[in-house]
């Protein structure tokens, strides 16, 4: 529950409230306790208006009481801002604790007195993540594909790829996901393409594809270094790393010599700035620039060895001293 709460103040903080509430505004910047304070000093007379009951949900810790509250604020005199977002608050809740058919009439019902709002985008989604919990796919896909039509552009659009992605891979669609996830990874930038990457990271893993799993990772560590699940996306390459030697002996037909492949980067001063971090081990460091899909990289490699034994035992020696993942390449 209390990942619910940290959930609804982070929506929250988005909105800015019309009616200047000394005790919302705390809510909104997290000060708790302090709300929690005004709010037992509110005579017992006043719960009676909807507001309060709305702010005693949201400072509430229990989900099922909290759902309660706003629940009751509906039902009381309660600002047409707040009431807007107590449904939000309630699908919220229902999507957490799996009541489906509670979350269907709380979007349409939403959707009904709010056409336009401000949630349309995200109650369309949950909309859309009731097909898909019931493993209803066509319906889903059909679903999203309309909203694809009304949501073209910023970060709604987004995540409409990232769903449709999701979609399309839980039904077994992986040439079609994969398609609509790496258009979304080339963008510049939007909330949907490290979500992209961390998908595109994660697939490649599963099928043992070891190169494409390090050069999506690469581009994701570089330009989004805080994105939540590197850490276990690290950990998980570490694990299939070996299956390099899988293609060892066909390496050594084609390739003339081994390097361990540091980084991937779609910003040349990262690769510099790589390159330099790693020429004290004293072997040759190289950046290279190579075009995928239209678009350059930088490519940086460190030494040359005339056999795979001695390159892999190079890679290993740096990923222990610097907690990522390297890769031996042929080249």
């Amino acid at each position: 529950m209390q990942q619910f709460l940290n959930v609804c103040a982070a929506l929250l903080a988005l909105s800015v409230t019309s009616d200047g509430s000394d005790l919302y505004q705390l809510i909104l910047e997290g000060n708790i306790e302090q709300a929690a304070d005004s709010l037992s000093s509110v005579s017992t007379a006043s719960t009676r208006d909807g507001n309060l009951l709305f702010y005693a949900g949201m400072l509430e810790t229990d989900g099922a009481r909290a759902a309660r509250f706003m629940q009751a604020a509906l039902q009381a005199s309660v600002s047409p801002l707040h009431r807007e977002q107590i449904y939000l608050r309630l699908a919220q809740y229902h999507l957490l604790n799996r009541h489906l058919d509670s979350l269907g009439d709380i979007i349409t019902e939403y959707l009904t007195r709010w056409e336009t709002g401000r949630y349309r985008d995200e109650m369309l989604r949950y909309s859309i993540l009731i097909d898909d919990l019931k493993e209803n796919r066509e319906s889903a896909l059909r679903q999203i594909d309309r909203y694809g039509l009304e949501y073209t552009t910023g970060d709604a659009a987004q995540w409409g790829r990232i769903d449709k992605a999701r979609i399309l891979l839980q039904a077994g669609k992986k040439i079609g996901a994969a398609k609509v996830l790496k258009g979304l990874s080339r963008q510049k930038d939007g909330a949907g393409v490290p979500a992209a990457l961390y998908l595109l990271t994660l697939g490649a893993i599963a099928d043992g594809r070891t190169d494409d799993a390090v050069f999506h990772y690469s581009i994701l560590r570089e330009s989004f270094p805080s994105s939540i699940g590197c850490d276990a996306l690290l950990d998980r390459m570490s694990k299939v790393s070996t299956s390099d030697e899988v293609t060892r002996e066909a390496d050594k037909v084609t390739g003339t010599f081994y390097s361990v492949r540091l980084g991937v980067f779609s910003v040349k001063g990262n690769a510099d700035r790589m390159a330099a971090d790693f020429s004290h081990y004293g072997k040759k460091v190289e950046k290279l620039r190579k075009v995928i899909s239209d678009k350059s990289y930088h490519v940086v490699y460190i030494g040359r060895f005339r056999d795979y034994e001695s390159a892999s035992k190079f890679k290993e020696k740096l990923q222990a001293e610097h907690n990522q993942v390297f890769q031996v390449v042929a080249r």
